[in-house]
C-alpha cells in the first residue's frame, strides 16, 4: 500500500497552483543543482520533423516545458489532473491545447512524435507506473520518442514542498527497461544514471 501522500498529490497541486507556478518559474533549468532541462529538452526534440505533435503529460502550467516547445514551433498537448493549472496554461499560452485530465486515465487515442512525462510520472504509485508507462508508450508514433524521469531505484520518497509532504516513487531501473522494450521502444541512453529515460519508436520499414 503507497504512502497516504500519493493520494493527496492532485489536490495538493489544485490547492496550491498559485504557489507552484511561482516556485517553478518561466524558465528552464540549465543544471542549476539539478538536471539540465535545456539540454534533456535539446536531445528529445532533435531530429523531430518541423511543427511536430508533442504530447507533455502532466504539463502543470504550461510554463517552462510546454511554452518553450511552442516557441520552437511545436504542435503542443498538455494534460494536467489540476484545473487551475490547466487555466493558467490556456490563459498564458494559447498556441497549445490544454485540458485537465489524469494520467492515470486511458489517454487520448492519437499518436504523438513526442510523449513527454517530464517530473510527472514519478507522482505515481509504483503499481500505477506499471499501468501508465504502456499508455504513454502507445501514443508514440513511428519514428517518435518518450521521454520521462524517475528517481535511481524501486520505492517511494516522501519529500516536503511548503510545509506538505510530497509524494514521489519509481520502479527498478530493470522495470524501466522492460516496460520499454516490451512496448517495442529502444532505450537512449542509461536511464537509471541519469534519471532521464529517453526511448525511441522505429520507423516501419517500406514494403
Amino acid at each position: 500500500m503507497s504512502h497516504p501522500a500519493a493520494k493527496r498529490i492532485v489536490g495538493l497541486y489544485q490547492d496550491r497552483a498559485d504557489d507552484w507556478i511561482r516556485d517553478r518559474g518561466a524558465v528552464l533549468h540549465h543544471g542549476d543543482g539539478g538536471l539540465d532541462e535545456a539540454a534533456w529538452l535539446d536531445r528529445f526534440v532533435d531530429g523531430l520533423p518541423p511543427a511536430a505533435s508533442i504530447l507533455d503529460v502532466g504539463c502543470g502550467s504550461g510554463w517552462p516545458i510546454g511554452a518553450a516547445l511552442l516557441e520552437r514551433g511545436f504542435k503542443v498537448m498538455g494534460l494536467d489532473a489540476s484545473p487551475a493549472l490547466i487555466a493558467h496554461a490556456q490563459a498564458t499560452l494559447p498556441t497549445g491545447v490544454w485540458a485537465t485530465a489524469d494520467m492515470r486515465e486511458p489517454l487520448p487515442n492519437l499518436l504523438f512524435d513526442g510523449v513527454l512525462a517530464w517530473h510527472s510520472l514519478f507522482h505515481l504509485s509504483p503499481e500505477e507506473q506499471q499501468r501508465v508507462l504502456p499508455e504513454l508508450a502507445r501514443c508514440v508514433s513511428d519514428g517518435g520518442r518518450l521521454m520521462f524521469t524517475s528517481g535511481p531505484a524501486h520505492g517511494e520518497t516522501i519529500g516536503v514542498w511548503r510545509g506538505e509532504p510530497l509524494y514521489h516513487a519509481s520502479l527498478d531501473p530493470e522495470a524501466y527497461r522492460a516496460l520499454l522494450t516490451d512496448a517495442g521502444l529502444t532505450i537512449d541512453g542509461d536511464g537509471a544514471k541519469t534519471g532521464v529515460w529517453l526511448a525511441r519508436r522505429a520507423f516501419l520499414s517500406a514494403k
